[in-house]
């Protein structure tokens, strides 16, 4: 109390200090950069992460992005003359490495372009398995492809290169439409997302809340007063990860609302108690001395149980979420300092009339409500326990039904450009996603002589990589697979169009192949200059990962019996974000498990009960429950962002609870728990409902984006808190009004 006694002796320098330092904060706020690249979804320390990086240094292994082409004028000379132009534009664009389609790989053998008879030519493409292989060509002949090749490039300079490609589509000639495809680009959709996210909630969300409090509370300075501390808890938060380069994602930009929606939560709890304090005639100063006194553990509990809850998703292997669960810790240990330092300061700089009952109508009936509801769980405990335990158990079988969504397409919804056009190419069985099959012998070769050493340059592996890439075209979820063995094939068909092909062809195609720049070039990026390693890229849908292991393990089967030597892994950023975002299922429980035992610990620290703090536990809990029953049940899927719900709910859940045990366990000593938990209620039922529209408002906003995780986590996450208000004003006094073995304990000021 001393502390507070000095701060409020020197508030206004107390308030002029934390403006100062939220105003030095403000230029790192806009050096925050967003970054959406798929590296950032990679899970961290794998195997298959080391896999990746071994592949990146072997091959390069840029980005790619597809140029579909579509129309009932492509196969003319007017439409292939322009995807000629097309591949000559895009490649000398800075930042593109290569652009290759059919104009490439056909020009230097036709000796013109366009071709003289463009439907012969197109007769000749559709038998050609290297251009079916590669996905130039659809197996219809209705979508021509054109793959671009970028180099790694910043994020601006990759979104500029991605606008280019776009201007360069955007005229095509009549009767012809172009679209660009691929994982950049569907991660650039994601940036506009997360924009459209932030610039579209928090305005709205702040409006809200200004007109909320307004409403409420009446007064001008108790709407400002919470407003004024949220703006400094998320200014000076922002402005720290932005001078020390922390950049946002789709994951962590929730932090802005949880941050927003838990520091205006505590400023309410903290303002409804200063008002009542108020009500009675103490001075500002007493009174502000007096809410802390009453309700300055329970701030400090709940900030230490919040951050411990959102903390824990650290433990997370997805790099998004780990920073989510580290910035939200700093954010909730900041806001709860804050709530100690700049907060007693705004409350005693409030100088007003004192407030009449007649002028808070919200408070007055909200403690009528919270009293009626506890008399009511009180005489009707065993129908209200009953039905929670049932509840519980329908949602329990719902868990069961879980299915994790990790197709990213799906994350938009159905009419959005980028995922109807990925649909659309899947439809003509083609694919923008690649999986890479990786074949090596360094492991093999070792201690093996020159001579020994088994390689991928020779004519028998060459063959044997093109029928390898032929078996792998005929699965059914592979719309192309393309080796340096169907380049050499290729390469031969274009000189002896009739005739055995044998292994020394195949060494002089390969020797052709070596002479030539852009062939050697080509041939480089399938198989190492060693010969110790080979690739073979495989275009694949857009699908889960439970869809696409078996098809993985598949492929490395064939591989296997027909390089029985070497090792063979799955590689590609496709793949590794499809296995990182598998794995949040697993971070979800590890973060559970760690903000459940933090819980009870502080439960039976201050109840001294272990049985009680499981007891109380259950009115946390069961919002949880039921809402992760419901999705089940309702057959809406885990992503990377709803998957977070559990541990944001349970966090925020066990704030009011807290509360609630702070009034609790001084009255219980002395009525008796009934009459305690009634009277209780009867206090904090304001507060409670105020801060629960506050936080269901908050996640309510969500709803409105347009990435379908952010905003399904928005609806389920308002539709438990409003379950976690249920369990405060029925389940804990069901609880907790039944009579005790042991007397119950507690210091007035330990809560």
């Amino acid at each position: 109390m001393n502390f507070l006694k000095f701060l409020l002796r020197h508030r206004r320098l107390v308030v002029i200090f934390h403006f100062l330092v939220t105003a030095a904060m403000l230029p790192g706020i806009l050096q925050l950069e967003s970054d959406n690249s798929p590296r950032v979804f990679f899970t961290r320390d794998t195997a298959q992460l080391k896999r990746y990086r071994q592949f990146r240094q072997e091959f390069g292994g840029g980005k790619a992005v597809r140029i579909a082409l579509t129309g009932a004028k492509l196969w003319t000379h007017q439409g292939l003359a322009w995807l000629g132009e097309l591949e000559e534009r895009a490649a000398s664009l800075p930042g593109v490495e290569a652009a290759i389609g059919l104009a490439a790989q056909h020009r230097w053998l036709l000796l013109e372009w366009p071709p003289p008879d463009p439907a012969d030519f197109r007769a000749q493409v559709l038998k050609n398995g290297l251009d079916l292989g590669a996905g130039w060509v659809s197996p219809d002949g209705e979508t021509i492809t054109l793959l671009v090749v970028l180099a790694d490039l910043p994020l601006d300079a990759e979104q500029e290169l991605l606008d280019h490609l776009e201007k360069l589509t955007a005229q095509p000639p009549p009767g012809i439409r172009a679209h660009i495809s691929g994982l950049p680009v569907l991660h650039r959709a994601m940036e506009h997302s997360l924009l459209n996210t932030a610039y579209r909630i928090l305005p709205l969300l702040a409006l809200l809340a200004v007109v909320f409090l307004f409403f409420i509370f009446r007064r001008l300075g108790d709407t400002i007063i919470p407003l004024v501390f949220v703006a400094v808890c998320q200014g000076v938060l922002f402005g720290i990860m932005g001078y020390l380069g922390a950049r946002l994602n789709l994951v962590n930009i929730i932090l802005a609302l949880l941050i927003f929606v838990i520091s205006l939560a505590t400023a309410v709890h903290l303002q409804v108690r200063f008002r009542d304090l108020e009500q009675q005639g103490m001075k500002v100063s007493t009174a502000v001395l007096t809410t802390y006194r009453s309700k300055g553990w329970a701030v400090l509990w709940t900030g230490i149980t919040t951050l411990v809850a959102f903390g824990s998703l650290v433990t997370g292997n997805m790099p998004p979420v780990r920073s989510l669960g580290a910035w939200s810790a700093v954010g909730i240990g900041l806001m709860t300092l804050l709530a100690f330092t700049l907060y007693p300061a705004l409350l005693a700089s409030i100088r007003s009339k004192k407030t009449q009952e007649a002028a808070r109508p919200f408070e007055v009936r909200a403690r009528h409500w919270g009293q009626a509801l506890a008399g009511w769980a009180i005489r009707c405990r065993f129908p209200v326990l009953a039905g929670t335990w049932i509840l519980i158990a329908v949602a329990l079988l719902g868990l069961v039904q879980f299915r994790v969504q990790d197709n990213m397409a799906e994350y938009f919804p159905a009419q959005h450009p980028v995922r109807a056009e990925l649909e659309r190419l899947q439809q003509h069985n083609m694919g923008v996603f690649a999986a890479e099959l990786v074949l090596s012998y360094r492991n093999s070769n070792q201690g093996k002589s020159q001579e020994q050493e088994a390689t991928f340059q020779d004519p028998t592996a060459q063959r044997n990589l093109a029928r390898l890439s032929g078996l792998l075209r005929s699965k059914p979820l592979v719309y192309g697979a393309v080796s340096s063995g169907d380049l050499v094939e290729a390469s031969i068909r274009s000189i002896l169009v009739e005739g055995e092909v044998n292994d020394n062809i195949r060494w002089m195609a390969l020797g052709m192949m070596q002479t030539v720049p852009e062939g050697r070039k080509v041939l480089r990026a399938l198989v190492t200059a060693d010969g110790q390693s080979a690739r073979v890229t495989m275009l694949v849908p857009v699908l889960s990962f439970n869809r696409m292991v078996p098809l993985f393990q598949q492929v490395i089967a064939e591989a296997k019996s027909i390089f029985p030597e070497a090792e063979t892994w799955i590689t590609g950023q496709y793949p590794l974000i499809l296995l990182a975002q598998q794995t949040l299922l697993r971070g979800l429980m590890v973060s559970l498990s760690l903000t459940l035992l933090c819980i009870i610990l502080v439960f039976t620290l201050l109840l001294r009960s272990i049985r009680l703090s499981f007891l109380v536990l259950i009115p946390n809990l069961w919002p949880v429950v039921l809402v992760l029953g419901g999705m089940g049940w309702l057959k809406f899927p885990l992503d990377s962002v709803s998957i977070m719900t559990a541990s944001i709910v349970l966090g925020l859940a066990v704030d009011d609870t807290f509360h609630t045990l702070g009034y609790f366990l001084r009255l219980a000593p002395r009525c008796g728990p009934a009459k305690a938990v009634k009277n209780t209620l009867e206090r904090t039922a304001p507060a409670h409902i105020l801060t629960t529209i506050i936080l269901a408002g908050g996640f309510i906003a969500c709803t409105f984006s347009d990435f379908l995780p952010i905003s399904r986590m928005g609806m389920f996450a308002a539709i438990a808190i409003f379950l976690a208000l249920a369990g405060d004003l029925l389940l804990i006094p069901a609880l907790l009004a039944r009579p005790q073995r042991r007397r119950l304990s507690g210091n007035k000021d330990s809560v």
